[in-house]
């Protein structure tokens, strides 16, 4: 069996949650190098997972000619560089989400993975749960009938990150914009995925609670809309303290509803002439590293066996495009006519 052997650039809380683990329990994955700054926090991971090399500098995993594909777990606004570099290397790329700051970005990277040959790979993980995946078969079979609007809600504490004017969540210049341009991306992407890009968007993004000056919004209110017939509402808050993380969806439809709670141990159900039924799917509490799991164990395949990714970089430049005219709406105070 080939193994497909990965330097991971960043040694920060998703690598060491989400990606590490879905690496050392796939047998087609050898971890070889990891770089971070903080030389530290490389060593650390390094030492639990038996990776044999922890350096400070990305450069030097890009020089070992071993190396077939780096995986970007760093803030914002090193994905441009970082993979463009990679790029240039002939590695594979795998970057964890927002794709880019700006369409600019995203467009060069896009473009230098193709003239390349090379697969250019964001983790939009939430696609890949089957929760959302069977959201996608009641809209393509008609279950749902004609859907009219969404209602989702994504709400957790991050008050500790964004009331540090050190720590890159949540700041313009590092991440590129606050709950919105970070956790909104997963929620624009499913939005897509189920309807299709929306016309035009309206948004409030607001720093209601968040004291440094440096940070962007930890609330936001969405709308997207989608011509006359569908409308989508997206709530974003980074400041709700006295509850766990939670993330809701209900999609409704001339034939019934779907409501979704990710955090319930009944995820799913259908509500068809006031009578609510349980979809059967798989489903994890710990949904958040078993996502991971699934979107990383399906971008090795890509890389090693030619699979066609169930998500593109195209995919992740749409949802980015979409954020940033949400930025543009909040800023102007106006809707936004979303190019298509």
């Amino acid at each position: 069996m080939e193994t497909l052997k990965i330097g991971l650039i960043g040694a920060g809380d998703v690598a060491r949650s989400a990606h590490m683990p879905s690496f050392a329990e796939n047998a087609k994955v050898e971890v070889v190098a990891v770089a971070d700054p903080d030389i530290a926090s490389a060593r650390s991971l390094a030492e639990k997972y038996g990776i044999a090399k922890a350096v400070e500098d990305y450069r030097e995993i890009l020089d070992d000619p071993s190396v077939g594909a780096v995986d970007i777990c760093t803030p914002h606004y090193l994905h441009y560089q970082m993979t463009m570099d990679a790029l240039n290397e002939g590695k594979h790329v795998i970057c964890e989400k927002p794709i880019a700051m700006n369409l600019g970005e995203a467009d060069r990277m896009i473009q230098a993975a193709h003239e390349l040959g090379l697969w250019l790979l964001v983790t939009l993980n939430q696609r890949f749960l089957p929760i959302h995946r069977k959201v996608k078969e009641f809209l393509n079979d008609g279950r749902l009938g004609k859907p009219f609007l969404m209602n989702a809600y994504i709400t957790g504490d991050v008050m500790l990150q964004m009331n540090d004017a050190h720590h890159w969540i949540g700041t313009w210049d590092r991440a590129g914009g606050g709950a919105f341009f970070d956790t909104g991306t997963h929620i624009v992407d499913l939005a897509h995925y189920w309807f299709g890009e929306p016309k035009s968007v309206t948004a409030t993004l607001k720093r209601l609670l968040a004291s440094p000056e440096n940070k962007a919004d930890d609330n936001a209110v969405v709308t997207l809309e989608y011509g006359d017939n569908l409308v989508a509402n997206l709530v974003v808050s980074y400041t709700v303290q006295n509850e766990a993380w939670s993330e809701k969806k209900f999609i409704y439809g001339t034939g019934g509803t779907i409501s979704i709670i990710s955090e319930a141990a009944v995820p799913m159900f259908f509500v068809q002439d006031r009578q609510p039924q349980i979809l059967e799917v798989e489903h994890k509490a710990d949904w958040w590293p078993w996502s991971h799991d699934r979107t990383l164990r399906h971008f090795v395949d890509c890389i090693l066996d030619g699979a066609q990714p169930i998500v593109t970089e195209e995919d992740a430049r749409a949802a980015l495009k979409t954020i940033l005219a949400a930025y543009r709406s909040a800023r102007e105070g106006r809707r936004v006519e979303i190019d298509r």
